[in-house]
């Protein structure tokens, strides 16, 4: 797989063997997604970011048996944690708000492992399916775009929103663990804003790094602005920036959030 370190490669490789194990013919295909899939993977700051799709429902036992699996498989030297989420072809192919999933895993968690069954679904896999339809990699199985339909602009939007408003309530202290906790939770909001501003005014679905850059060009006159996605950029590149102003990061964020709200209003 061109661009990718051979150890993540190694990893990737182990991660399919083991679903295709684990679930046999009922396993449709595995895709890469996120920034991993896009150029964007930094193995300090980065996940691997993996959708495994399976024909029919797992029943509790199974899924979490997989799951348990996929959270043992040694990751990678280079770094890198895997958010990963098994889900049915229906679910794909279907048109939830909160898609459900049989399991999901990541294994930066100290519970890595959850059980989907009886929960409402996760808003963030309607993102995570436009995403790999749009840029993502298979492993295994059919091309995304045979498998993942188009995105429902005003789902994702509102999917979008969604992700904006987790960040904001989880705050710096939801980061607890993490050696910038502050600095990880203003890197996220921002990059997530950003992404999401360019999806509204361009179509284009991309990582949160190319969002940034996006931004950078699309407000050439701003220099708090630029100072602000210098700031979690160079966070995202493992580097120990100055902290950005709060406010900054709040007015950025409340602007995004107006513009969304207006494109499906």
């Amino acid at each position: 797989m061109n661009g990718i370190d051979p150890d993540v490669e190694g990893y990737l490789a182990h991660v399919v063997r083991t679903l295709q194990r684990d679930l046999g013919d009922g396993l449709v295909g595995v895709y890469l997604h996120g920034s991993l899939a896009m150029g964007a993977f930094d193995p300090g700051r980065s996940d691997v970011d993996v959708l495994a799709v399976c024909s029919a429902p797992v029943p509790p036992a199974r899924s979490i048996a997989v799951g348990e699996a996929l959270a043992a498989i040694p990751r990678p030297p280079s770094g890198g944690d895997l958010e990963s989420s098994l889900v049915t072809e229906a679910a794909v192919r279907g048109s939830s708000a909160a898609p459900p999933f049989e399991v999901h895993v990541s294994t930066h968690e100290d519970t890595p492992v959850v059980d989907g069954h009886g929960r409402a679904g996760d808003e963030d896999l309607v993102i995570h399916f436009a995403m790999t339809r749009a840029r993502g990699r298979a492993l295994t199985g059919p091309a995304p775009a045979e498998l993942f339909p188009e995105a429902d602009r005003a789902s994702l939007i509102g999917a979008f929103l969604s992700d904006l408003d987790w960040a904001r309530e989880l705050g710096a202290a939801g980061w607890e663990g993490h050696r910038m906790p502050e600095l990880a939770s203003m890197a996220y909001r921002v990059l997530n804003a950003s992404r999401s501003w360019r999806y509204v005014e361009t179509g284009d679905l991309g990582s949160k790094v190319e969002g940034a850059a996006w931004l950078r060009h699309r407000e050439p006159a701003d220099p708090q602005l630029h100072a602000l996605l210098d700031a979690v950029l160079s966070f995202q590149r493992g580097e120990t920036p100055d902290r950005p102003n709060e406010r900054a990061v709040d007015a950025l964020v409340d602007r995004v959030e107006a513009i969304l709200r207006k494109a499906i209003a």
